[in-house]
């Protein structure tokens, strides 16, 4: 059953060239009037966007995993909610999208297309695209998290980061600043981006500024508890999102390990031949967006051919794994964490180190 589902995967996945013209042709067939109004830029992003369904698609078939694609259509959903786009369009090209790619598939496949497609498409129908914040006055250093955010969405660098050496200087702990002001603010800067309140220029100096923030904060990180282990974080080859890995590192730092940090798209072959001169007893690696999991799947499996690592541990992390909590093992890891502390805990558990 699994070859039948990544047949169907890797066939879906291999549309992304052909498909998003054929479907534009007939789109507008149905819709002569979304000729008419479509600009050559709409056209441009019409094709890119039905590249995307195509490359979340065929991860989540991949994984065997409906949520995957459901919530890559709730984050489309709410996403367009604040564009010139309307349901019946979306719609519209997904019922496109899974009758065409039905007729280069054969019996079994296509059964597993419309499965997932028809999942989607009443998730879609039904899902309320209005996402509320990720920064709850309930929660710790909430106040904090707020004005650190609104200080950086105006461009005002300076004042955020004289309110997270405040805290420092107050006795709050490093990895509580982590948790509840830059991991919060990533998220909701996210979401800002999402329902078209953030530029795109706005969302990369948020992310540039914590990150030089999160430097300032080095001093502070490293433990005088070492624990002789070491650990390599990475993000995958693709995955361009790396402020969470750079996270679980500082924490591993914090914590006594030795940690080696990679950063966003690291080439798998470069990426074991580190391991293999490190030697670490664990590799944490980081994939936020889904159509990077076979990439991620690709890599653990060569880790995992080489006689020479068999002892290492892997784990994962990121966005996807947070939907589909079991998906670790679909990707060959031995196990997967929600956040950085979650992380720090998962590879103590598996490499019996003493807290």
């Amino acid at each position: 059953m699994d070859n039948l589902y990544n047949s169907t995967a890797v066939k879906i996945k291999a549309m992304r060239s052909t498909l998003p013209d054929l479907l534009l042709e007939k789109h507008f067939e149905l819709q002569p009037s979304l000729k008419e109004k479509y600009s050559e830029r709409q056209t441009a992003l019409y094709k890119e966007d039905t590249a995307y369904h195509l490359s979340y698609l065929s991860e989540a078939i991949s994984a065997n995993e409906p949520l995957l694609f459901n919530e890559y259509l709730s984050w489309a959903k709410s996403f367009f909610a604040n564009l010139p786009v309307t349901d019946e369009e979306i719609i519209l090209n997904l019922e496109l999208l899974r009758d065409e790619a039905a007729s280069k598939l054969s019996d079994g496949e296509i059964n597993i297309l419309k499965s997932f497609v028809n999942k989607g498409i009443e998730h879609y129908k039904t899902f309320d695209p209005e996402i509320p914040s990720f920064i709850d006055d309930k929660k710790p250093l909430a106040s904090i998290a707020k004005s650190y955010l609104d200080h950086l969405i105006k461009g005002d660098k300076n004042p955020a980061q004289e309110s997270i050496l405040n805290c420092v200087k107050n006795s709050v702990p490093i990895k509580d600043i982590y948790l509840h002001v830059f991991q919060v603010t990533q998220r909701e800067t996210g979401r800002l981006w999402q329902i078209n309140r953030l530029s795109v220029a706005q969302e990369h100096y948020i992310t540039a500024a914590t990150q030089f923030i999160m430097s300032r904060l080095y001093p502070y990180l490293f433990s005088s508890t070492q624990k002789k282990q070491k650990i390599i974080i990475s993000c995958t080859a693709g995955e361009l999102h790396e402020l969470g890995a750079r996270m679980v590192a500082d924490f591993f730092e914090m914590d006594g390990w030795d940690s080696y940090y990679f950063g966003a798209n690291t080439p798998p072959a470069s990426l074991i031949n580190a391991i293999q001169t490190y030697k670490p007893a664990v590799v944490a690696l980081s994939v936020s967006m889904t159509f990077n999991l076979s990439s991620l799947t690709e890599l653990i499996s060569e880790i995992r051919r080489n006689p020479a690592l068999n002892e290492i541990k892997i784990i994962v992390g990121g966005f996807p794994f947070l939907i589909s909590p079991n998906l670790w093992q679909h990707v060959g890891a031995d196990g997967c964490a929600s956040d950085a502390l979650a992380a720090i805990n998962l590879a103590s558990q598996l490499t019996n180190t003493n807290k």
